[in-house]
């Protein structure tokens, strides 16, 4: 008898409960596409004097040619929702016109490993008096992807960067956006256009599939302890403020601020229940009129915000 006592007690235990609701995961779609205000792309060049030149504003963007010529993209992840399961992740740009190539052309996507602005990014600095360890672009020489054009070509053109989003996302790598070459090929460069199209549907997007997991039924609230509160926000030099304050943090509290191209720009320690932001880089430099982000990391849970400076 103890056999099946023992089957039985396996059963019970093992089995699921049809009584119990499992949170289901939902999959969901997002494209990152933007226009010139949010988009940040560019190409870098050298050889007759374009060596520190800009080229953020052109609608077009070209690689290869001898690897002269070379991309630089970076995608906004804010959007993305965090903890999140990402089953995959495609870099899309289009082709500027209709291309044959007789000889397989391969482009390569590299990781960016340093910060650079589009509109100063020069083959010899990342931004204006700031120049690249190696001329050409810090980038990480592990090829993340690489897609291959051969014969008549027309459209878009994507390559595979699920594992690159992921390493971001999960904080194991910043994200300063992807660089494109081309090895060291003499047929001339591969031209695609940039998010300063005007006409949107071609720009560069990166498109992101992820699961979510549904939310569990609502519980009756429990007590809780007081709020949070950031203020003041909107943060106005004009009106006399001089500080932005985090009020009632929970003991041994960190607060994240971000530039909303999603670096860290300051980080503030919780101290006898609050912190104080005075609105400064960790560098000492008083912080542009914009959005910026903050997070509020503690032992119980993760808090996010925006802050709105007004100069």
């Amino acid at each position: 008898m103890k056999l099946p006592i023992l089957l039985l007690f396996w059963l019970i235990t093992i089995l699921p409960n049809p009584g119990h609701s499992h949170a289901a995961a939902i999959a969901k779609k997002q494209t990152i596409q933007p226009g010139p205000e949010k988009g940040y792309d560019s190409y870098i060049s050298k050889g007759y004097g374009d060596e520190h030149k800009n080229f953020g504003k052109k609608e077009d963007m070209a690689v290869g040619n001898r690897d002269t010529k070379r991309v630089l993209l970076r995608f906004d992840l804010t959007s993305v929702p965090p903890g999140t399961s990402i089953s995959s992740a495609e870099l899309q740009l289009c082709l500027e016109g209709e291309y044959y190539f007789p000889e397989q052309r391969v482009v390569y996507v590299h990781r960016v490993m340093r910060f650079w602005r589009h509109e100063e990014v020069t083959w010899n600095q990342a931004k204006e008096k700031r120049s690249w360890n190696s001329p050409g672009g810090d980038f990480d020489w592990t090829i993340e992807s690489a897609t291959s054009l051969i014969g008549k070509r027309s459209g878009w053109v994507s390559w595979d960067v699920t594992r690159t989003v992921k390493d971001w996302l999960e904080e194991k790598y910043i994200n300063f956006g992807f660089l494109l070459k081309e090895q060291n090929c003499e047929s001339l460069p591969i031209w695609f256009l940039s998010s300063n199209l005007e006409w949107e549907a071609y720009r560069p997007r990166l498109v992101i599939s992820y699961e979510v997991e549904e939310a569990p039924p609502e519980q009756p609230p429990e007590p809780t302890a007081p709020s949070i509160k950031v203020y003041p926000n909107p943060f106005k030099p004009s009106a006399g403020h001089r500080e932005v304050i985090f009020a009632n943090l929970p003991s041994g509290a960190v607060v994240k601020i971000f530039h909303i191209e999603g670096r860290v720009i300051r980080m503030l320690q919780e101290k006898s229940g609050e912190a104080r932001w005075d609105v400064e880089d960790s560098e000492g430099e008083k912080v542009s009129s914009g959005f910026y982000l903050y997070r509020i990391e503690s032992d119980g849970k993760d808090e996010a915000g925006k802050i709105v400076i007004i100069r």
